[in-house]
């Protein structure tokens, strides 16, 4: 199946008016973005494979690389990785497809699943946040007043 037409199919299954892919006129790249459910995949082809991708969130500032070897982890269990965008710098969640394997059942399941994926990531993200920031709130009120020397720091 080619990659406009599984685009239309799915468009026409889901009743969605002009979606078209679009040629991003400098690479040999062609996609579409769709917002489900407030996130937003987005569906790019290049040769013969399909990416989905969905955002997952800014990394957080206090325990960033132990959320980060979760991500990691996780990514070892998962269909989908992890990764970090270099031009917003948040966190994306990937998903690699070959096209000529997909099927209008397949792409379904796999736009689903990158979405469900994404949520949860988001909400571990956004639970992450307050649990790291008590951790080195905690573990500063915790550090010694005087230092080796002896002497107060400051």
């Amino acid at each position: 199946m080619e990659f406009k037409e599984l685009i239309d199919a799915f468009a026409k299954r889901h009743g969605i008016a002009d979606l078209a892919p679009e040629d991003d006129g400098i690479s040999l790249d062609i996609g579409i973005s769709l917002d489900i459910d407030g996130i937003v995949v987005a569906v790019v082809a290049f040769g013969g494979e399909v990416v989905l991708s969905a955002e997952i969130g800014e990394p957080p500032i206090e325990g960033r690389a132990e959320f980060a070897d979760v991500m990691l982890e996780a990514s070892m269990e998962s269909a989908a990785f992890f990764a970090k965008s270099a031009q917003t710098g948040k966190y994306m969640l990937l998903r690699r497809l070959n096209l000529l394997a997909l099927d209008d059942a397949a792409f379904d399941t796999a736009i689903e699943s990158i979405v469900n994926t994404a949520e949860v990531w988001r909400k571990m993200l956004e639970d992450f946040r307050p649990a790291a920031k008590s951790a080195a709130e905690s573990a500063e009120a915790e550090s010694p007043s005087f230092g080796a020397s002896g002497f107060m720091q400051v």
